[in-house]
């Protein structure tokens, strides 16, 4: 196989681009050769992430989209596809968490945890699949979490959202196999983003956090990047309706 993580000629679609692994993800996919649509709601982060990839001579259309929204979806695929061609590979990177205990929590901190994390996730796949389908290929990457197969106190919802995401991503794969389909997902563990990196400036919470994990750090979302490269590369073909955990071993251990 002549060059298997090459994405030259290839179009990405991936949501949560703004920030974290949905922007790093989206810088990687472009350096492996793929014009990527960012979507996110943010549109002013999302139009940085466009402007790095075209500044290091990529293709890149910056979209605003709020995938709790249905109506939205499919306009902006839409709109992706005119910039940037027809879309080969969808990374579901959005999402949310929610830490509150379960007593406390409300029908609609359900309902958006839910919509976002995983009934987005089936509408972005339900909006690209015809397409896919008729191109006989396609690569569809579900972002995951360690927490979708751990019992976290104050979690439920989130964690209850993740293993949703195992079971569709199963689902997807056994159904559009045969399309020449593959939808993987994608399960980091801690990374360095955001919350993470908030809650590990407490020296204390850090050690707690590093206890847990065999490689006794975090990951970067850099790693994420690369891995979601390969399962969006031809060297991933043979693999479908798989979760990959890329935790530093914690799943191993819990």
């Amino acid at each position: 196989m002549e060059r298997p993580f090459s994405l030259d000629g290839r179009t990405a679609f991936v949501t949560g681009a703004s920030r974290g692994i949905g922007r790093a993800i989206a810088i990687a996919l472009a350096h492996a050769g793929a014009g990527v649509a960012c979507a996110a709601r943010a549109l002013d982060q999302v139009t940085s992430a466009a402007a790095e990839i075209e500044a290091a001579g990529g293709r890149a259309r910056a979209l605003q989209m709020d995938v709790t929204r249905g109506e939205q979806i499919q306009a902006v695929v839409k709109e992706a596809e005119s910039a940037l061609g027809p879309i080969d590979i969808l990374v579901n990177n959005a999402g949310v968490t929610l830490d509150k205990p379960s007593l406390e929590v409300t029908d609609e901190e359900w309902d958006t945890v839910l919509g976002t994390n995983l009934t987005s996730m089936f509408r972005c796949a339900r909006a690209v699949a015809p397409g896919m389908i008729a191109r006989g290929r396609g690569k569809i990457i579900n972002l995951g979490s360690m927490y979708g197969v751990l019992g976290v106190p104050r979690y439920a919802v989130y964690c209850a959202s993740k293993a949703a995401v195992g079971g569709l991503t199963r689902s997807l794969a056994a159904e559009w196999a045969r399309h020449g389909i593959q939808v993987n997902c994608l399960a980091p563990g801690y990374m360095n983003t955001d919350i993470p990196r908030a809650a590990m400036a407490d020296a204390k919470t850090r050690e707690r956090f590093l206890s847990k994990i065999p490689a006794r750090r975090i990951g970067e979302p850099a790693e994420a990047a690369a891995l979601a490269v390969y399962m969006a590369s031809a060297a991933s073909d043979f693999m479908t309706g798989q979760t990959v955990y890329l935790d530093g071993g914690q799943t191993t251990t819990w």
